[in-house]
């Protein structure tokens, strides 16, 4: 009806326009412009048919609409079902499952594109979002508070279209309008503010669209038991959601296909060491006091290695850290725009603590937000192996006897870990020496411990571990030293805390080569501590899977049994043999 008197009232005005001429005074008239008759700042010149043609077609499906329901939803589903080809219908339901993956990506485009206060709830509802998503595995999880959303993007594209009308508001209501950020869009308008303004439309339409399949997912998954009324739900929009050998219903989309199953154990074997670099070079890149939160988590790494469930602790507690970042760095940006220039002398304390000011906050909030990801993503993919194997049934601790023609092979991967870990031990003396040649009290230490390591017959694990705590501790010394704030305090004081640095040997000039040698030599030492303990956990996951990670089809046959590849130690050797297996020995000097 709508779409039906606003035709008649553009078919009637634009008739007496053509009557009247150019010299009818009503057709300059603002309520004309306000109400839409008359067309103001268009970015192209389009004939008025363009849009009555748009206007009829809206007309005719909204007429559709309304007398097809009046024979019922069932008939209508029925004529649709029945005219339509099935092949449409099949494409329009996958295209309803690409939107639910691709949704939370335009919800994070329309946050941080134009970074403002009206912008904020999405962003702090993406962050939300993600944390949910790891710590429950569940791709619905995402979609948190999805219909607050859904009315909250309603009420913002109103807002917005309310600030594009031809009407001079009062300097208050523009100032409020300014700090909220609302903009107006024109031929001149800024990318930021075009993509900003687009996003928003999209994803409420991509939301209205899949909110019946939202609904359905909240539905089925909440319960495990298989009661009547379960069984009854309709399942022909459920994309997502799978149901276990268990009974229990979930919507981990990595649980399903060959294709998931292999990203997620390649996930699993390259993601938690990439993630580790990742955050190194981002402490590195982006110094300041928040990114040494970071790197205190890889030091934690190296020193304990903690085990699975500890593990998905940490990334979690990582996680929220990062996403906590992010946010006040949004915050700081927006808040930033809109305060006085008072504020940009003291930019120096913000960037030591962690906070820049960017002009266009969009890109550095995305690189942050994706490393958020890069954690969250390692905690699914560790919770979703972990499922699929308890779901195939539970770890097998029988192991499975080795082919004859497979002895070659776990022969090949027990020399080459035997010859890696002799290599390793001139690699540690090597590298502790040409730290200890350094002048400073601290690298006295290194000297020491260089002596101990060249005189012992065996070193034990304590050993190592002493030697990762300096390393990391002369490591995250030099680092806050080498923060701007930090190191001009320190110049222009002369005091205690100057000279006893100074006497230790870390205000001495720090290049990346000596942060890089600090690193590998506590890398070096974390691979002896805990490098076994690892191939072994992870053998045992690989056992239970159809097909090994990329680059491991060497190792498929010596990670059948993982304790074979322990086989250069005559000690595990003989424990084999206790138990009846058969081993490779491999004898040591």
């Amino acid at each position: 009806m709508l779409s039906s008197l606003t035709l008649l009232a553009h078919a009637i005005f634009h008739i007496v326009l053509a009557i009247e001429g150019d010299q009818w005074s009503t057709a300059d008239a603002q309520w004309a412009q306000l109400i839409g008759l008359v067309r103001v700042q268009s970015w192209r010149t389009l004939p008025i048919e363009y849009f009555l043609v748009l206007q009829v077609l809206s007309t005719f499906l909204s007429l559709v609409e309304i007398y097809g329901n009046r024979f019922g939803p069932d008939a209508w589903r029925y004529f649709r079902t029945g005219h339509f080809c099935p092949s449409v219908l099949l494409i329009g339901s996958h295209f309803r499952g690409l939107c639910c993956f691709l949704l939370p990506a335009i919800q994070l485009i329309a946050g941080i594109s134009h970074a403002s206060w009206i912008s904020l709830p999405f962003f702090i509802f993406s962050s939300i979002g993600l944390v949910v998503w790891s710590r429950t595995s569940k791709y619905l999880g995402i979609f948190r508070w999805w219909r607050y959303l859904l009315f909250y993007a309603g009420f913002n594209i109103i807002l917005l279209y309310i600030y594009q009308l031809p009407v001079e508001f009062p300097e208050t209501f523009m100032s409020i309008f300014y700090h909220l950020g609302l903009f107006k869009l024109s031929t001149k308008s800024e990318w930021s503010e075009v993509c900003s303004g687009l996003s928003l439309i999209i994803f409420y339409i991509m939301l209205s669209w899949i909110r019946s399949e939202l609904a359905e997912m909240e539905i089925i998954t909440p319960t495990r038991e298989s009661d009547l009324t379960e069984q009854l739900l309709p399942k022909n929009h459920s994309h997502f959601v799978q149901e276990s050998r268990s009974g229990v219903k979930n919507t981990n989309f990595l649980l399903r296909g060959a294709v998931s199953q292999s990203f997620s154990i390649n996930f699993l074997t390259y993601g938690f060491p990439i993630s580790l670099l990742a955050l190194s070079f981002w402490s590195f890149h982006f110094a300041s006091l928040c990114s040494f939160g970071l790197l205190a988590y890889v030091g934690y790494i190296l020193f304990a290695f903690p085990s699975m469930f500890r593990l998905q602790q940490l990334n979690g507690m990582l996680l929220v850290f990062i996403l906590l970042w992010s946010a006040s760095t949004y915050i700081f940006n927006v808040a930033f725009t809109v305060s006085n220039n008072k504020s940009r002398k003291d930019m120096e304390i913000w960037e030591t603590i962690g906070l820049w000011h960017y002009p266009i906050p969009g890109y550095y909030l995305l690189a942050q937000f994706g490393l958020g990801f890069l954690v969250a993503m390692c905690t699914v993919v560790n919770n979703s192996v972990l499922l699929g194997i308890t779901d195939q049934g539970q770890l097998r601790t029988d192991e499975s006897l080795v082919e004859e023609g497979e002895e070659t092979t776990v022969l090949v991967v027990a020399i080459i870990a035997w010859g890696i870990r002799k290599c390793s031990h001139a690699a540690v003396l090597i590298l502790i020496f040409l730290i200890a040649i350094r002048p400073g009290l601290i690298h006295t230490a290194y000297m020491i411990f260089f002596l101990i390591y060249l005189l012992s017959r065996t070193i034990t694990r304590k050993l190592r571990q002493a030697i990762i705590l300096l390393c990391e501790a002369q490591f995250a010394l030099q680092f806050i030293l080498q923060l701007d704030l930090i190191s001009k305090t320190l110049d222009h004081r002369g005091s205690y805390v100057f000279q006893i640095l100074s006497q230790l040997g870390i205000l001495n000039h720090t290049h990346s080569v000596d942060f890089f040698k600090i690193s590998i030599l506590a890398c070096f030492c974390a691979i002896h501590n805990h490098g076994l303990q690892t191939l072994i956990l992870f053998s045992a996951i690989v056992r239970h899977i159809s097909c090994p990670p990329l680059g491991f089809s060497i190792l498929r046959a010596g990670l059948i049994k993982p304790v074979r590849l322990a086989g250069y130690s005559p000690r595990s050797s003989e424990r084999q043999g206790a138990h009846g297996t058969t081993t490779i020995i491999l004898t040591m000097p």
